[in-house]
């Protein structure tokens, strides 16, 4: 994927209610208007919001700048620029974090900035993290025009076999010896994760349990609650982190106007795309973009 020059770049920091300011970029292209659409871009673990635009201009957000979309890559708390204000704020966090504070934020925050119709495009755990945020505070539904989500499916043990339990156990307990997940040092990805979000994904596999780490708040259940338009998408090779059946299994419990798809051969790609190449690579900005851009056209008020 080439380069791209970025014609109108500004920088935001969006403070959260708990002492973090979350670093957000407002990517303008030439070609949009007023009421051009905007796109929220969420990344998933051990990524910041170089996984959809590095700062050479490399990334999925490329393709929706080509096709006039003013994108938003933003980096949850303790990923990429983001970071806590003075001294203070929580050094340890976990899944409640982001759906109560820092995905609420940031959406608020965006919307605040754009004028016409705003989308939400999460990747892996930041999109059931946002399908959790919608449901647990669904006036925030009213913010977004609808919700893609690649990639994502709650963890279980039920695919993976063994090596799934070796690894979330693994993940678990190192989190917890060195007080965090050493993504980087292990070369899994750019940014640590948290051990209370290790924990708590542990706590989740054995059952396939859907909550908040004090038990109060069933997200599963709460899912019911979604009704915006949402388009979920796996990659038909996808079947570790994530997997066709568990993918669809989270779009059956949305409340509203969910779709889903597997994208792969048997749906008109040339491949079949794994967990990380659905959303990036040359194939996928060709063959997957825009797919995401005719639906996002499709569900907007007044879409073509």
């Amino acid at each position: 994927m080439s380069a791209a020059r970025l014609p109108d770049v500004t920088e935001h920091w969006v403070p959260t209610s708990d002492g973090h300011e979350l670093h957000v970029r407002q990517v303008r292209p030439d070609s949009a208007g007023t009421g051009a659409p905007g796109v929220l871009l969420l990344p998933g673990l051990f990524s910041d919001a170089s996984f959809f635009l590095s700062a050479s201009g490399r990334g999925p957000a490329i393709g929706l700048l080509a096709e006039g979309h003013v994108c938003y890559p933003a980096s949850l708390r303790g990923h990429g620029p983001s970071r806590r204000r003075g001294t203070g704020g929580p050094r340890d966090w976990n899944f409640d974090t982001y759906v109560r504070h820092d995905i609420p934020d940031l959406v608020r925050a965006v919307a605040a900035l754009h004028p016409g119709p705003l989308f939400l495009l999460a990747h892996s755990m930041a999109g059931y993290a946002a399908l959790a945020a919608l449901a647990v505070e669904p006036d925030l539904q009213k913010e977004l025009a609808g919700v893609i989500t690649l990639s994502s499916a709650v963890n279980d043990y039920s695919d993976g076999g063994i090596a799934k339990r070796v690894q979330v156990t693994f993940a678990a307990t190192l989190s917890r010896l060195v007080g965090r997940f050493p993504a980087r040092a292990l070369r899994q990805g750019r940014c640590d994760e948290p051990a209370g979000l290790m924990r708590q994904f542990a706590d989740w596999a054995p059952s396939g349990a859907f909550r908040s780490a004090d038990g109060r708040t069933d997200y599963w259940s709460a899912l019911a609650g979604v009704t915006l338009p949402v388009l979920v998408g796996v990659g038909a090779a996808d079947t570790f982190h994530a997997s066709p059946r568990r993918a669809r299994k989270l779009a059956d419990h949305l409340g509203g106007r969910a779709e889903f798809t597997v994208l792969g051969r048997e749906t008109g790609l040339s491949w079949d795309p794994g967990h990380v190449d659905v959303i990036r690579g040359a194939r996928a900005e060709t063959e997957v973009l825009p797919r995401l851009v005719a639906w996002m056209r499709g569900v907007s008020p007044g879409g073509e």
